[in-house]
Order: structure tokens, then sequence, then C-alpha cells
């Protein structure tokens, strides 16, 4: 069981230690430009270079060590709780309703939530706030920060707990819940539907041009997949969702970073309405290719650990056979 556990965490974890290796650096410049930090400026190619003159290049990796470990754990866990939505609408589909009310019931609801990527992926969303909350307020004080204010992430978590206790790590909360919920409500959304649409695009094409399809065995059923599909699917839908929801994380970032208030925020934007979207540029550029070499590695994880579940129960179904013949 314990084994279970670790392989259907595997492709979530892998997924987002991805997305912090690659597009750690962006992530800096986009939290200078969004707080207007130090050497931050309105353009990401400017704030970059100017950030590498006077701090270093290791500063763009400023404040990379908790989102690693954020990421491994929050990835996990939000694709964890997505796969398990949808794995139990397909197994429900498969092997009907429970004749018992309470379960029944139960099982609608797991059903209607798991029916819908979109209901689904707001789920796991709010599941992996109270995760990435705390990690998120920490690596945006590091890298809103230089060097001679904050040394690194360690010293920046051990400020927060003497100035603001406990509950300064979960500054901002209630936008950072709103925000992860419509994300990944939106990016999970979106990403599976293209996927889909995708995978049936090139399945055609191959069968035309190659005469195979590009299947794999996924759990208990039969997929098409390519990695090509899984980059352009992860791609189109991070751009998408960064640029219908980026004054949400605008919000979030300015809360965490600046320690301020709503109406502080709400002022900002009155008076430079453009500075919502401040910063979107260096989002969209990571967005697209670092998303999408990510849904790689988490597809090509979850085909692998796919794999090794279905042996694993076959070979426990065949020892419960075996046991049974010798009584």
């Amino acid at each position: 069981m314990d084994g279970e556990m670790i392989l259907t965490f595997l492709p979530g974890a892998a997924q987002g230690l991805t997305t912090v290796t690659l597009g750690h650096p962006l992530d800096t410049a986009k939290t200078r430009m969004q707080a207007v930090g130090p050497r931050a400026s309105r353009s990401f190619v400017r704030t970059i270079w100017s950030m590498t003159r006077a701090e270093g290049v290791r500063s763009l990796y400023r404040g990379v060590t908790p989102p690693l470990v954020m990421s491994a754990t929050k990835r996990s866990l939000q694709f964890a709780v997505w796969d398990t939505f949808r794995q139990h609408d397909i197994q429900r589909t498969s092997h009907g309703a429970s004749s018992s009310y309470f379960s029944c019931t139960f099982s609608e609801m797991f059903a209607w939530v798991g029916a819908s990527p979109f209901r689904s992926g707001a789920i796991a969303g709010g599941f992996g706030t109270f995760i990435g909350c705390p990690m998120h307020v920490i690596k945006i004080q590091t890298q809103f920060s230089t060097r001679c204010i904050t040394k690194n992430a360690w010293t920046c978590a051990l400020d927060i707990y003497r100035n603001e206790g406990f509950f300064g790590y979960y500054r901002g909360f209630r936008y950072h819940v709103v925000k992860d919920i419509l994300f990944a409500s939106c990016y999970l959304g979106l990403y599976d539907a293209s996927r889909r649409w995708l995978c049936e695009l090139f399945s055609v094409f191959s069968q035309q041009k190659w005469g195979t399809d590009g299947t794999v065995i996924v759990g208990d059923s039969t997929e098409y997949f390519t990695s090509e599909s899984a980059f352009l699917a992860g791609s189109i839908a991070s751009m998408a969702t960064w640029t219908l929801l980026y004054p949400l994380d605008t919000i979030k970032t300015i809360v965490q970073a600046r320690n301020i208030g709503f109406l502080q925020v709400t002022d900002i934007f009155r008076r430079e309405i453009s500075a919502m979207y401040r910063g979107i540029g260096v989002s969209l550029v990571r967005a697209g290719p670092v998303s999408g070499a990510a849904m790689v590695v988490y597809e090509l994880a979850k085909s692998k650990t796919d794999q090794l579940l279905l042996q694993g129960k076959r070979r426990h179904t065949a020892m419960g056979a075996n046991g049974k013949v010798r009584c």
C-alpha cells in the first residue's frame, strides 16, 4: 500500500520539480516587477539584466529552495487529487453505482466532480493552497528583497516568524486560495480538453502517415499519447490561464511581498491600471515552454507509474487466486 501511495504522488512531484528548475529565474523577475522590488523595470529583459549585473546570476535563483520543496509536495497532492476524482468517475461508469444510499450519494458527488476536469481541478487547487501558501510567502519575500536585506530563504522564514508569528506564513491566504482554485480549475480543465483533442489529431495523423497510432497503456485503459500533444496542451492551457487570471496573481504577490491590505492594492491599480498586468510578458514566456515541458514529464511519469500499479494489481490478484486454489 505504501508503495502504491508513493507511485500515485510521483508524477505530480516530477511535474513540480521540472517547473521550478526551468522557470524560477523568470519567476523571480516577475515577482520583482509585480511588487516593484529593487532593480525592477517595466521590461522583464531589463529587470533580469539589472539583477544579474548588480547581484550576480545567482540572484535569479533567490528563494529557490521553498518552491522546490513546495512544488514537489503541492503538485504531487494536487495531481493525485485530480487523478483520483477522474479515476473514480471512470470506475463508477464501468462498474455502476453503489446500492447503499450514503455510498450512492457520496459516489454521486464524487462522480459529479470527477466528470469535469474543471471541477476536479478546482478541488485539487484548494487542497494545494494549505501547503503552497507558506512556501509562496517565503519565496516571494526572498525574491522581492536583495541579498543585503535577506540572505536566503531560511533567514527569511525565521524573520517572518519573529515578526508575525506562525500566521505570517499565511499572509494573503484568502487571495491565495481564490487564485489557486481558479488557476487549477482553468489550467487542468483546459489541459485535459486540449490534450484529448491533440491526441486524437496526432493519432489520425500518425495512422495516415506511418500506420501507427502511438497508443500507450494508462492504468486500466488505453489512451493516445505523444510528447508533442502533452507539450502543446500544457503550453496552451498555461498561457490561456495566465492571460485570463493574471490580476489575481498580482494582487496575491503584492499582498504577500509588501504586507499591505486589499484597499491599498486597489489604490495602486486605480493610479495605474497597467499595474494589474505588470510582468505578464515574463509569465507568458515562462508559461509556454516551461509548462509544456513539465506536462511532458508528468505524462511520461504517470504512464510509467500506472503501468507499475497495474502490474502490482495483477500480481496481487494472481497471488490471491493461487492461495484460494491451495485451500
